[in-house]
C-alpha cells in the first residue's frame, strides 16, 4: 500500500512538471510568433468594470503607436507620449520597458519569459490553452496575476485577464496582422494648443 501511495504521489509530480513545461513551451512559441514578425498590428477590445471600447496599437521593433477611444499613445524605445484628446493633454513620461500590460507597453505584452511570472496550465482542450501568470518573488508589478488565452493551432492570443488586486481587466485580441508601412511617430505640431504635463 505504501509503495502504491509513492507511485501515485510520483506520478502527480510528474504531471505537474509537465504542465509547467507545457505553460513554458506555450509562453515560448507565442513569444517568437511575435518577434519573427519585423512589425504587427493588433486589434483589441477592453472591458473593465462598466468601462468597454474597442482599440488598436502597431508595433515596430522597440516603437509603438497605440489608438483606444480618445487616447493615443506614442512611443519610441525611451519616451512615451500619452494624449488625451478629450482634455487636449499631452503627458511626457519614461518608457517602461520592463512593463508586460498591453496597455501601457504592447512591446512585451505578449513576452512572459524570464523570471518575473512563475506560468500554471490551467487548463488545454479545444484547440485552446489557458496559461495563469503569477509574479515571481521580488516582482512588484501592479497587475497581479495574469491569464492569457491562447490558440495552440496559431499560437497566437485570443485574451488576456490582469488582476488589479480582485479588480479585473479583460483585454480581447480581434486580430492580429504584419504591420503595413511604420509606425507613426510623434510630431508635435500635430498637438499645437495641447497642455503638455512633462514627468520625465
Amino acid at each position: 500500500m505504501k509503495r502504491f501511495l509513492v507511485l501515485i504521489a510520483l506520478a502527480a509530480g510528474i504531471q505537474a512538471v509537465s504542465a509547467a513545461g507545457r505553460a513554458t513551451e506555450i509562453l515560448e512559441k507565442l513569444a517568437a510568433g511575435f518577434r519573427a514578425m519585423p512589425g504587427y498590428s493588433v486589434d483589441f477590445e477592453v472591458v473593465a468594470g462598466d468601462y468597454n471600447n474597442r482599440g488598436s496599437y502597431v508595433v515596430e521593433g522597440r516603437n509603438y503607436y497605440l489608438a483606444l477611444a480618445d487616447a493615443e499613445v506614442f512611443a519610441d524605445s525611451v519616451i512615451r507620449y500619452e494624449i488625451d484628446n478629450r482634455r487636449r493633454e499631452v503627458t511626457v513620461t519614461e518608457v517602461d520597458a520592463a512593463s508586460r500590460n498591453i496597455l501601457n507597453n504592447p512591446v512585451r505584452a505578449f513576452d512572459f519569459l524570464g523570471s518575473e511570472y512563475v506560468p500554471t496550465l490551467v487548463s488545454e482542450a479545444g484547440g485552446r490553452a489557458v496559461v495563469r501568470l503569477t509574479p515571481a518573488a521580488g516582482n512588484d508589478s501592479p497587475a497581479g496575476n495574469v491569464t492569457v488565452t491562447v490558440d495552440t493551432a496559431t499560437m497566437r492570443p485570443l485574451s488576456l485577464s490582469y488582476d488589479y488586486d480582485g479588480e479585473q481587466v479583460q483585454v480581447s485580441v480581434l486580430g492580429v496582422a504584419p504591420l503595413a508601412g511604420h509606425v507613426r511617430v510623434f510630431d508635435r505640431q500635430a498637438y499645437a494648443g495641447y497642455e503638455f504635463i512633462d514627468f520625465r
